[in-house]
């Protein structure tokens, strides 16, 4: 992941394991292996118009209180089915999404849409995310 580094908005300190595994044990489910990669490199990464939700940092718990863990628990949309975890939103209400299953979450990513409740697979990984959102960012400049 460190090679997307560039695709990435924000250049906020990465976390550490233990950081990431208290997150997974409050959400009961294990993160995918490029979600950990990028978020030990980054916290709180902005791709395009998405922002992930930040991993509670222990040695900072005042910059992340509204983290990843919180988004799902305390403030959960009523739209988002039991086996989804929220991981960011575009600042509209739509949320990106993994599904878990058995206690860990799958690499695929879904779009949630606030307004009807749809989700809808976007991305196989959260590499594939990033690059589509950057090829996305690249023809809208090239369009104006």
């Amino acid at each position: 992941m460190e090679d997307l580094l560039n695709f990435i908005q924000t250049r906020k300190p990465g976390v550490s394991e233990l950081d990431l595994k208290a997150a997974e044990d409050k959400l009961g489910s294990v993160f995918p292996k490029q979600y950990k990669e990028l978020f030990t490199l980054v916290n709180n990464a902005e791709i395009g118009e998405w922002i992930l939700h930040p991993v509670r940092e222990k040695s900072n718990p005042k910059k992340t209180w509204d983290d990843i863990v919180r988004q799902n628990t305390e403030v959960k949309d009523e739209k988002i089915p039991d086996d989804f975890i929220a991981i960011g939103e575009d600042g509209s209400g739509d949320k990106l999404c993994f599904k878990t299953s058995n206690g860990v979450m799958g690499d695929k990513i879904y779009y949630l849409y606030h307004e009807d409740g749809v989700l809808e697979e976007c991305a196989p990984n959260l590499r594939a995310f990033i690059l589509a959102s950057e090829e996305y960012a690249e023809v809208d400049l090239d369009d104006e």
